[in-house]
């Protein structure tokens, strides 16, 4: 997307932990929007675009690591499962599972999920790997109109790579947005969005 002329761009940088048994319970990282937001003030933000990006401190470059969990060799058919979740909202939910690209006020959602079987106890394991972006990281052309700040959840599961579990990992985020004048119409508008479908 290009950037407009009155557009911004916002970065942040929020972190997790993630247990020795490779896990995330949901967790809430918050954008401060304050500069642009303000409802008696009739100030807004249209979010245009959110991307985000892993990081594995632990990880020679910093890079998420391709592998989830590691390889188990011991067991013919062992298998395993690793997931992650990470999503943008206004309205912070108490689990997890009710993310939705559908749920109320949620921007964006992107999962990474990977299961490993071991096919030979000796020499290899079958890995399937699959990463989705749900909704569309542009959110153009008018974006999503916010007038609080935007709030990121994450939750994992089964981490289990040595750069991975037992660590303090990273989610770096960037917003493409523009100021805006709030109306009647645009609050109006915004509440409901907000309702269940």
């Amino acid at each position: 997307m290009a950037k407009g002329t009155n557009d911004v761009i916002l970065r942040d940088r929020l972190q997790f932990d993630v247990t020795t048994l490779g896990v995330t319970d949901l967790v809430y990282g918050r954008i401060d929007l304050s500069d642009y937001v303000s409802i008696p003030e009739n100030k807004g933000l249209a979010i245009k675009e959110i991307r985000f990006q892993l990081r594995s401190p632990a990880s020679p470059l910093g890079n998420f690591p391709a592998n989830l969990g590691d390889f188990d060799m011991t067991n013919v058919g062992n298998q395993s499962s690793q997931a992650v979740k990470v999503f943008a909202t206004t309205t912070a939910y108490e689990d997890i599972k009710d993310v939705g690209i559908a749920s109320p006020n949620v921007l964006c959602v992107m999962t990474m999920n990977q299961v490993i079987i071991t096919d030979n106890g000796t020499t290899y394991a079958v890995l399937s790997r699959r990463d989705d972006w749900y909704g569309t990281p542009d959110l153009h052309p008018e974006g999503y109109d916010v007038v609080t700040d935007l709030l990121v959840g994450i939750g994992c599961s089964g981490l289990r790579s040595n750069v991975l579990e037992d660590q303090t990992l990273e989610i770096d985020v960037m917003l493409i947005a523009e100021p805006k004048k709030i109306t009647t119409k645009d609050l109006t508008q915004m509440l409901t969005q907000a309702q269940d479908l």
